[in-house]
């Protein structure tokens, strides 16, 4: 992340001890995504895109079930499934629209409800039994934990679905972690229907869960934890208002990671702030011994938020199975946090990277790019050649969004696959490399709003410390996202994307809608300001503006429209409004 390459990457395989794989790109080619980048070498297909499925003439009825939770503890008692039975031309098995719910009966009926059963394949205990609407997705399904044992293995749980006259069937499978409950350390859960992370540590005193919009940066571990020690860096980031940081291990040290100490020392501060460290692993997640020093040494932690493996190893073409086997380790390891890994690509195999991380950053930098000639390289930028510091950008603040949206394709269109978590990396630096210049403020947070609006349910930045001015305004706007007016929509549902937007076009605008309340948040992508009009499009008619969480409350409410007069360059604002 905002390093310059220069090792080819088959170079960098082995010295970070995996196996390399056969890339289009020869070992001996500096290649990034895929594609060579210095001028003495040619284009080519990188290969490695996206292969999106190929769509069946004939309806399927797609049913899938997955816990509501990522993971259970033993305290809560009881949990609930997410059944989804839809109408699908690209997964599922045959449907035909009739039950012959009469024995004889010629004509038959609609099939519109799906009866099923639910079991635990272990046990062989009948967990519940209902039926879902045919169409329909996010049905939860409640269920006690009476039949199971808490213990650090996932159960196998299986679904069963047939039409009303049992002429057509269905089956879907999925795990659970029913995890022993905790009185040290801390658990970390996924929302699997809407992507939030929920926490229980010693801040709760381990009683419930308590909901945690990630903000924070990756810190220059030689700023926030010095060698000489000192407090007040950590102090003056976490008064700053993010809750999560990352402290980037030193690539120098003998061991590429963390004088163990001198952490110590520092997470012992972090742990009364309650201030979450994502652990980074970059230089350890493809050694199965050191992922195991590592773990046993913070596992237990109760400001560990999650385990970061890869950092971007997409572009530096690790082999493709690294990320599964260090993941598949720590999930055996430690099931009480979730791992996450960063992508650089735009489309370089994403389903083999992203198979190893539960949740997946994108880290596009656009700020100060020239998205189609390489400088420091001297090459074109393209599908085939070239490397430019943002794959396949254009060079605008909507990469950010962009790139969230390709990433939540992709994981739709992978077969038996659920949804992932998506967060930003934002560009918080410049003045190297690719970038000319940092970030302003304006722009950072105009990245963060462009971010959720496209459903990213965490945020970080690289890299801490940045400008005065970014290193508050982040702080400042993150502070909203974490205030329970905007969690309640962030984490309550999915954003409504990408609304119509009259009178500007490059007015990014999202809806989140909760009860009888509707969260809007806007991004102008323009740099001036501009006095027109400018009508939003919402799904649902409101009645008045209730609050506004930030910016402006110039904003005013018509039925179907939010409407206001002009917008500062690079505006965001976030509005509550009340529904008719």
């Amino acid at each position: 992340m905002g390093f310059l390459k220069s090792w080819p990457a088959a170079l960098v395989g082995l010295l970070m001890g995996t196996e390399t794989v056969a890339f289009n790109a020869p070992p001996s080619v500096p290649a990034w995504c895929g594609k060579p980048y210095m001028s003495s070498n040619h284009s080519l297909d990188p290969g490695g895109q996206f292969q999106f499925p190929t769509p069946q003439a004939n309806p399927l009825l797609y049913v899938a079930i997955q816990p509501r939770y990522s993971i259970f503890l033993e305290s809560d008692e009881s949990g609930s499934f997410i059944v989804d039975a839809t109408i699908s031309h690209i997964f599922g098995q045959s449907y035909k629209n009739v039950s012959y719910d009469t024995p004889g009966q010629e004509a038959g009926n609609p099939f519109t409800t799906m009866d099923y059963e639910i079991y635990s394949e272990e046990s062989g205990s009948l967990l519940v039994s209902n039926s879902v609407p045919v169409n329909s997705t996010g049905n939860l399904i409640g269920f006690s934990f009476s039949t199971f044992q808490a213990r650090t293995q996932p159960y196998t749980i299986s679904i069963y679905g047939t039409s009303p006259d049992g002429q057509q069937t269905y089956t879907a499978s999925t795990e659970i972690y029913i995890l022993p409950s905790r009185t040290s350390g801390s658990a970390v859960k996924i929302d699997n229907l809407y992507g939030g992370l929920y926490v229980q540590n010693a801040f709760n005193n381990w009683k419930g869960w308590y909901a945690i919009f990630p903000n924070g940066y990756y810190a220059d571990g030689g700023y926030v934890t010095p060698s000489n020690f000192s407090l007040s860096g950590l102090d003056t980031y976490a008064s700053q208002g993010f809750n999560t940081i990352n402290i980037v291990p030193d690539g120098g040290l003998p061991d590429q990671s963390y004088p163990v100490a001198s952490l110590a020392q520092y997470w012992d501060r972090m742990d009364e702030l309650n201030l979450f460290n994502i652990y980074d692993m970059r230089f350890a997640f493809m050694n199965s011994t050191r992922i195991s020093e590592q773990v046993a040494l913070w596992e237990n932690r109760t400001t560990l938020l999650m385990w970061y493996t890869a950092d971007e190893p997409d572009g530096w073409m690790y082999a493709l199975n690294s990320t599964k086997l260090a993941y598949d380790q720590l999930r055996e390891l430690d099931p009480y946090h979730p791992v996450s890994l960063v992508l650089n690509c735009q489309n370089f195999f994403y389903s083999d990277y992203a198979s190893g991380a539960d949740i997946i950053f994108e880290d596009a930098y656009p700020v100060a790019i020239n998205a189609t000639w390489s400088i420091p390289w001297g090459t074109p930028c393209n599908l085939t050649y070239g490397d430019c510091g943002c794959d396949n950008c254009v060079g605008d603040l909507e990469d950010v969004s962009t790139r969230l949206d390709d990433i939540q394709t992709y994981q739709a269109n992978l077969p038996g696959q659920i949804s992932k978590p998506t967060w930003s990396v934002i560009q918080a630096f410049g003045e190297q490399d690719y970038w000319k210049s940092i970030p302003s403020v304006a722009e950072v947070e105009n990245m963060m709003m462009l971010s959720v609006n496209h459903n990213a349910k965490g945020i970080t930045y690289w890299i801490y410390p940045s400008t005065n001015d970014v290193n508050v305004g982040s702080g400042e706007l993150g502070k909203v996202f974490q205030s329970a007016s905007a969690m309640a929509f962030i984490f309550g549902t999915n954003a409504i994307k990408g609304l119509p937007v009259q009178g500007e076009p490059l007015v990014d605008a999202s809806a989140w809608i909760v009860g009888t309340q509707m969260m809007i948040g806007v991004a102008s992508g323009e740099y001036v300001d501009f006095s027109s009009q400018v009508t939003i499009m919402l799904p649902e008619a409101a009645v008045s503006v209730t609050e506004v969480l930030y910016g402006s409350s110039s904003w005013s409410v018509s039925g179907n429209t939010l409407t206001t007069m002009g917008l500062k360059g690079l505006e965001v604002d976030v509005l509550v409004l009340n529904l008719s």
